[in-house]
């Protein structure tokens, strides 16, 4: 959880939920679904199904057109932006690319919700910053600006930022496209790090990568023609070691 946002996410569900992008066919349609909890999910289904969709609602970032979403049974989709704050702080999502700010750098962009948000001391967010960097070896570009840095640490700056809040619920969308092999197996290993120290507890992430997700003892959910489905996986599934 987020320092200083007493909210502790225990459930996440659909109900009766409708979602599509304006003058579309609906992606999620007329969908009640109680989603897996204190797991890693891997959220799969065929192209233009709708996985991206999906990570985004459960991130409040795009508003489905009837339904009901519930976080700890509150219906979150009629709440101000106020009363979602404290459930935005809990859940960190990873957007693509160009999800940075542009006349930022690296440092600065890390910084950024840290700064923002007023979670934690400054000093204590320098030093967490600091500390990603130097973890991922990536000193020489971090007081660079996005268009002057390769594409994987571009990539992994957008990862990191949806971390360094330590939340609660972790939306990850095709996060190993672009990292190279070293840096994957760095980022992985800071997950597991951070879920043994309490943080990220519920992870929903889509891949086609299947050699990432074998890093992970996971869940899977399916979005097929519009529903949810649980897929029960083999609980001695081995996890590749790092």
């Amino acid at each position: 959880m987020a320092e200083n946002n007493n909210l502790k996410i225990d459930s996440m569900k659909f109900e009766a939920l409708t979602f599509a992008h304006e003058g579309q066919t609906a992606l999620i349609r007329n969908a009640d679904f109680e989603f897996p909890m204190n797991e890693v999910v891997w959220v799969k289904g065929t192209e233009g199904q709708g996985k991206s969709s999906l990570l985004q609602v459960l991130a409040g970032l795009l508003n489905p057109q009837s339904g009901f979403f519930y976080i700890n049974d509150q219906n979150v989709l009629d709440m101000s932006f106020e009363e979602f704050l404290p459930y935005r702080l809990a859940i960190g999502y990873t957007f693509d690319y160009g999800g940075l700010i542009s006349n930022r750098t690296v440092y600065d962009n890390l910084m950024l919700p840290l700064a923002y948000h007023k979670l934690i001391p400054m000093n204590e967010a320098k030093e967490r910053v600091e500390e990603i960097i130097k973890l991922f070896d990536i000193n020489k570009f971090a007081h660079e600006r996005p268009a002057h840095i390769p594409g994987r640490v571009r990539k992994l700056t957008c990862l990191l930022r949806a971390l360094v809040m330590r939340p609660q619920v972790l939306l990850m969308d095709d996060p190993s496209v672009g990292l190279g092999q070293d840096t994957l197996y760095t980022f992985v290993d800071y997950i597991h790090t951070l879920r043994k120290e309490g943080h990220l507890k519920h992870i929903f992430m889509s891949s086609y990568d299947e050699k990432y997700m074998s890093l992970f003892n996971y869940q899977i959910i399916h979005i097929d023609d519009g529903q949810i489905y649980l897929q029960t996986v083999e609980q001695d599934k081995k996890v590749v070691h790092l």
